[in-house]
């Protein structure tokens, strides 16, 4: 019963994050422009805007499917959000507030793709 209810909290918590996140980037992306790099300018000839208009849609769409109540694909889940955590810590760094908050969040996604 415990180790349930803690796979839901990790799962529930992850799927708020991502889901608050891709929302945000939609919603407001003046607010999130500046984390996608600049090199991504013309890459595969779309903007960055565009660009963060995809990752916001990719979040909410991991979101979503993380809380699909099936295990293999919760576990798939988990891993695609932390290759994606991966990626953003590329960008962010792992030493400053962002960086730590998205470390913790890649660690819980790692997490569920070992306990699930």
């Amino acid at each position: 019963m415990h180790s349930s209810a803690a796979r839901w909290c990790l799962i529930l918590g992850l799927a708020y994050v991502f889901a608050f996140f891709g929302i945000g980037k939609i919603i407001h992306p003046l607010l999130w422009i500046q984390w996608i790099p600049a090199w991504f300018e013309g890459a595969l000839g779309m903007t960055r805007e565009t660009w963060l208009t995809i990752f916001g849609w990719v979040e909410i769409l991991l979101a979503a499917a993380l809380l699909i109540p099936k295990t293999k694909v919760q576990r798939i889940v988990a891993a695609l959000i932390a290759v994606h955590l991966v990626g953003v810590l590329s960008q962010t760094g792992l030493f400053n507030d962002i960086g730590i908050r998205d470390t913790g969040l890649f660690f819980m996604a790692l997490a569920l793709v070992f306990i699930l």
